[in-house]
């Protein structure tokens, strides 16, 4: 069941925001802190440690809490984390360089900045820009097409330069180019190796030089340490996994290790605290471009305020910087375990930032229902294979086609997960005493698990007002949205999400108001619905009724 090539989709995050209730007062000592992430890890069973800083108007408190569930030390005060994703946004601010210093355009093709004869996809006279990079919208998969993956504990060790540009004349774009944004970790490093050619050809000299310099990030670094010693990384099942590495130019998808002060220092200039001219270039990376986004920066309205944020996640670390520069408040976290496939960091990290949601609380090992275990037995078609489900005594099986057995463990989550490597399987309620239906979350990736032989009813609704949304519209290649009617309500349903409930506010529109999400359906000229909008944190999918 290890799927390699999991697409990372932005839709992950779509309809599974929490459901934000009324503010909350921030932590206002370090023991507060210290006690809202006891709340959220402690006992978890990833045996996850973290460190924290909360800024609040330049007065900076600070956190360290391991979950206490395994037996190797919390990594040292000042060890170098895998920061992952969150080095996109460093990458924005050296492309911000550029542009201010007047060599590049946010409207240049990126073809401009590769070496001559790249053979860089395009639409006719489209092509790419590097506005549509920095937002996600190149229409570029996830990953480089045939990108070989011989280590999975290392993904990209072997990936080179002239094998990432090569891949560029295999690609088919599926989308209109900066038309939806597709979260693409390909589009980051073809947008490094480019910034890297434009200053002096090395990705970490000028990202020491022009950010961690000014910034006094004297420990922060790529591949070559800078008097830290990196933390030992995690899987989420709490066994040790070998640290990631990459091609230097090709880094800036995420490969950056920072100690807990260096990421300090980089929260507090995005916030406005720092030398004149890094603090105005960061600025100028965080204003709104298109589909959500900033430049690498997501861009969310919780509560009427108004942040900017990225997670990041590598095969043991997870990290996340949520930044609110109107208010110069922010919080950095950093995780020693990898968590993407857990839902990451950002429930702790909006919680500590005063925005109230679910309570707060650890992911335990627990023992599955044996009604649950028996439920799931079966045969499932998952991305392509054929996966077994079966009971042994009290335990649950699996098996997918050509691989080995794995045991499937529970959580207090009332999530499935295997031992040995990162991925969750969540389970849709029983139909019938039969779970029909799971969803798969691997790499940052998610795919859906259907039952062999499954035969379902198409989505319907009998509310007159409500008839013609009924149905299964496409939004990405890996995810759709179900409308369909329960019990005299109208629901929407993400794949691999539960299902919630939603309110007719307009002439062919809907409102998911737990998510904050707006749904808006298409006709065509018949009158038929043929499309739906989804709308939900300043991004916009559009899906064909299928």
């Amino acid at each position: 069941m290890k799927q390699p090539k999991g697409k990372h989709l932005i839709a992950l995050a779509l309809l599974a925001l929490p459901a934000l209730l009324c503010a909350a007062p921030l932590p206002e000592t370090e023991l507060a802190l210290q006690q809202k992430i006891e709340a959220r890890i402690l006992g978890d069973r990833t045996g996850a440690c973290l460190q924290a800083a909360l800024i609040d108007k330049g007065q900076v408190l600070r956190a360290r809490v391991c979950a206490g569930t395994r037996k190797d030390p919390a990594p040292a005060p000042d060890a170098a984390f895998e920061i992952g994703s969150v080095t996109k946004t460093m990458t924005a601010y050296l492309v911000q360089g550029l542009v201010a210093s007047g060599k590049w355009s946010l409207d240049d093709p990126i073809a401009k900045h590769l070496p001559e004869g790249t053979a860089v996809p395009r639409q006719g006279e489209r092509q790419i820009l590097v506005r549509d990079l920095l937002t996600h919208s190149s229409g570029l998969p996830g990953l480089p097409p045939g990108m070989a993956m011989g280590d999975m504990s290392n993904p990209y060790a072997t990936l080179t330069e002239a094998q990432l540009l090569a891949s560029l004349a295999q690609v088919k774009l599926a989308r209109a180019i900066g038309s939806q944004a597709e979260y693409s970790n390909y589009a980051m490093m073809l947008l490094s190796l480019a910034v890297a050619r434009s200053l002096g050809g090395d990705y970490e000299a000028a990202l020491r030089e022009q950010l961690f310099k000014p910034l006094g990030m004297g420990k922060a670094y790529v591949s070559k340490p800078a008097g830290a010693m990196p933390a030992a990384g995690h899987l989420p099942t709490g066994e040790p996994t070998p640290a990631w590495t990459i091609a230097t130019n090709l880094a800036g998808v995420g490969m950056v290790k920072a100690t807990l002060a260096d990421m300090e220092s980089y929260a507090r200039a995005q916030l406005g605290e720092g030398p004149a001219a890094p603090v105005a270039l960061m600025r100028q990376t965080q204003h709104p471009l298109a589909h959500g986004f900033a430049m690498n920066w997501m861009r969310r309205s919780l509560q009427g305020r108004e942040l900017v944020m990225h997670e990041g996640g590598t095969g043991g670390f997870s990290s996340l910087v949520a930044l609110e520069p109107g208010a110069q408040r922010g919080v950095v976290l950093l995780a020693d375990t990898s968590l993407a496939d857990l839902g990451g960091l950002s429930d702790l990290g909006l919680a500590l930032l005063g925005l109230d949601g679910p309570a707060l609380k650890s992911r335990k090992a627990a023992e599955a229902p044996a009604a649950l275990r028996k439920a799931m037995a079966g045969e499932y078609e998952l991305a392509g294979m054929k996966v077994k489900v079966w009971e042994q005594g009290d335990k649950l099986m699996a098996q997918a086609t050509g691989q080995g057995e794995l045991e499937l463990r529970y959580d207090s989550y009332g999530d499935f997960y295997p031992q040995g490597f990162s991925a969750l399987l969540r389970p849709q309620p029983p139909v019938n005493g039969v779970v029909e239906r799971f969803a798969w979350r691997q790499m940052g990736g998610l795919m859906e698990g259907r039952r062999v032989g499954l035969v379902e009813a198409a989505p319907s609704i009998s509310n007159a007002a409500w008839r013609d949304w009924a149905g299964e519209f496409q939004l990405m290649p890996q995810f759709s949205l179900k409308v369909f009617e329960r019990d005299g309500r109208l629901m929407v349903q993400g794949t691999g999400q539960p299902a919630i409930a939603a309110e007719a506010t307009g002439k062919d529109r809907i409102e998911i108001k737990a998510v904050g999400a707006v749904v808006e359906f298409e006709r065509d000229g018949t009158g038929q619905v043929v499309a739906a909008v989804l709308l939900q944190g300043g991004q916009k999918l559009r899906g064909a009724k299928k």
